[in-house]
């Protein structure tokens, strides 16, 4: 059986990406965030499948058809983190802190 939660505690690189959205909508978890160009570590064609991984599991969500704010080399305002998202983080969280 396939657990997403094991998944994002093993991967940091899954981790980290998703902590990206989550901190950088601590602001206003309403506002979509720039999709994240580079990540230290992760090959740009990984990081493509990261995001779409985030979106699969239903931890991210997707706003790239309407967008308003155009910018050349930059996939502005189109992901966000979900409420799933933001109990996946906290329950792996939760889950280091019980083994440490």
């Amino acid at each position: 059986m396939f657990d997403e939660l094991e998944r994002l505690r093993d991967v940091k690189e899954l981790f980290a990406l998703l902590q990206h959205y989550q901190q950088a909508g601590e602001a206003d978890r309403q506002a979509w965030q720039d999709r994240l160009a580079e990540l230290e570590g992760v090959e740009p064609r990984q990081l493509v499948k990261l995001h779409g991984e985030l979106l699969a599991y239903g931890w991210l969500e997707q706003n790239t058809g309407l967008t308003t704010v155009l910018r050349e080399g930059a996939a502005a305002n189109c992901y966000r983190i979900t409420p799933a998202g933001l109990r996946a983080l906290k329950q792996v969280r939760a889950q280091e802190m019980q083994t440490v």
